[in-house]
């Protein structure tokens, strides 16, 4: 799949802004209004955009607290690994589990209000999940990059 400079700046605008219009990229990257939903259309013909979604606010919505969770499990059986993954997609305080090398296994990022909420998420969901041997919370204290955006080289 070869990309040229124009299909990468359209997938630059539109992973910065979704709801750009198609005259509006066109303007940006010379090109009439018809090439660029052609070309928007081949970029998702080839499953480079995935889906289209709005970043909500989550200090708006009470969620306060970031937690980054580091968690080691007892057994590394591929089973053992599956049953935890599976586990913890089913509690919405975790937005990301990540399966990684070094001294932990997985590394969990987590939202809550505040600490209470934390307190109770840890102790009742978290720690109820068998075959987890250690965890280390990690508060975070600020937010230095916050992106959705991946690097692309123009």
């Amino acid at each position: 799949m070869k990309l040229d400079d124009k299909d990468l700046t359209i997938l630059n605008l539109l992973q910065e802004d979704a709801n750009i219009s198609n005259k509006a990229i066109a303007s940006i990257t010379n090109l009439s209004v018809t090439p660029v939903y052609e070309r928007i259309k081949k970029l998702n013909a080839l499953s480079l955009l995935k889906k289209k979604v709005y970043l909500l606010n989550r200090k708006k919505l009470g969620l306060n607290v970031m937690v980054l969770v580091s968690v080691r499990i007892d057994k590394h059986s591929g089973e053992d690994a599956l049953m935890f993954m599976n586990e913890v997609k089913k509690i919405p305080e975790i937005v990301e589990c990540l399966h990684v090398t070094g001294a932990f296994d997985f590394q969990l990022k987590v939202y809550a209000r505040d600490i209470d909420h934390y307190h109770e998420f840890n102790f009742k969901k978290l720690a109820a999940i068998k075959n987890i041997r250690h965890m280390e919370s990690h508060f975070v204290m600020k937010e230095v990059v916050n992106t959705t955006s991946l690097p692309l080289f123009i």
